[in-house]
């Protein structure tokens, strides 16, 4: 019952390292692809928005744009639903950071060495070295950005991480071995506490997720953390009627969870 996120170099093969760790535990496997076709049930509206800006560098413009912080707010309600089912490997769309403090989270970084990456890309890609040279930066410094832009957080600092792997000195087959040893351990301290804040967390981006899909409400710097056994909204509101909007979509997903609100009026 436990969590594995993977942060991953381009061309370090973490989605095939993540595949097979799914596949050998039976865990659920959650990657991009997955998370578009779960976004389909909002409406095409957020598909188009995702195929935009997924894990791409967004510019002061997008950062502020509503549809933007719709969608991000949705792939993070849908990272977090996917973790509170315990048992799933979580491929990039910044789980290591979401997931940051759950003890039963195994958050892990596969790197490798520029020469090796360049090789695995040129012979999946078919590119030549000048062309797999770009594509590598460009990739790693789009994943970069979203999570500085998102988080604040330098994606490839290792004190973020449990673990960082080379796939370039270890085997696949080796680094698959670690990664479902480490996991165990982990097992271990998916506690009922431990989950039922877990759940808390959830609950919480799930609300944030209605709120910032709403064009209704527009609140600036939207935050809805945890709080005792409840959470608590902050942000700015700019009329009654949007605090009225937030009251409703608070009953409509939270139910009889306490929720205390936080919002500074801007006129």
């Amino acid at each position: 019952m436990a969590i594995l996120t993977i942060s991953r170099e381009y061309g370090s093969g973490g989605r095939e390292i993540g595949r097979r760790v799914a596949d050998q535990l039976s865990y659920q496997f959650v990657d991009k692809e997955r998370l578009f076709k779960d976004l389909e049930q909002f409406g095409p509206r957020w598909v188009r928005v995702a195929r935009e800006v997924d894990e791409v560098c967004p510019t002061l413009w997008e950062r502020h744009d509503w549809q933007y912080r719709g969608y991000v707010a949705q792939m993070e309600d849908l990272v977090l639903e996917y973790a509170v089912g315990d048992n799933v490997v979580i491929i990039g769309r910044g789980g290591s950071f979401l997931l940051q403090g759950v003890p039963f989270c195994l958050r892990v970084r596969l790197v490798a060495p520029l020469e090796a990456r360049l090789e695995a890309i040129m012979v999946r890609e078919s590119l030549n070295l000048e062309a797999a040279t770009r594509l590598i930066a460009q990739v790693d410094g789009e994943r970069a950005c979203y999570i500085k832009a998102n988080y604040g957080r330098d994606w490839d600092v290792e004190q973020v991480y449990d673990l960082t792997l080379n796939t370039a000195s270890l085997t696949y087959d080796r680094v698959v071995e670690t990664l479902v040893e480490s996991l165990a351990a982990k097992d271990r301290l998916a506690t009922p506490e431990a989950k039922a804040r877990l759940g808390l967390v959830a609950l919480g981006y799930r609300l944030k997720a209605r709120i910032a899909t709403d064009p209704r409400v527009l609140v600036p710097t939207l935050e809805v953390l945890p709080e005792g056994d409840g959470l608590v909204v902050s942000g700015i509101m700019h009329t009654p009627k949007e605090f009225h909007l937030l009251q409703e979509m608070v009953r409509e997903v939270c139910g009889d969870r306490p929720v205390r609100f936080d919002l500074h009026r801007r006129a």
